[in-house]
């Protein structure tokens, strides 16, 4: 895989990118970028990341990855806290808005799984 033939394939296909150094920045939708390193000639790095004001983890800027503990810790918060809101209010249900904070977050992290998945195996086809 050769910079130059990955940043001339990015700007023949129109994508969003920035060169520092020895890697490539790729912009995507919705405040993801895609990571290439190549630093090192016989192994190149791909990363995701997260950045701020994004639909997973808000301002928090991480990978995607880090994105599904964070809100797998955080499922299981509002897990505990909507169990002892419904046991002292008892007339209160709150199953609608979790179920609603479950699928959010699980259709967002399917988009964003995809995404940079897809643009992964893109950059590697591009460079056999």
């Amino acid at each position: 895989m050769e910079i130059d033939k990955t940043e001339a394939l990015l700007k023949k296909f129109g994508y969003q990118f920035q060169r520092k150094n020895n890697e490539l920045i790729i912009k995507m939708a919705f405040a993801q970028r895609v990571i290439v390193e190549f630093s090192e000639p016989d192994k190149i790095v791909i990363k995701d990341k997260l950045v701020g004001w994004n639909f997973l983890t808000g301002l928090i800027e991480m990978s995607i990855k880090n994105a599904i503990l964070y809100n797998f810790i955080g499922a299981i918060i509002i897990t505990f806290l909507f169990m002892f809101l419904n046991l002292k209010y008892s007339g209160l249900n709150m199953v609608f808005l979790f179920l609603a904070f479950m699928v959010w977050v699980l259709l967002w992290t399917m988009f964003y799984l995809i995404k940079a998945e897809n643009l992964k195996r893109i950059l590697i086809q591009w460079n056999e």
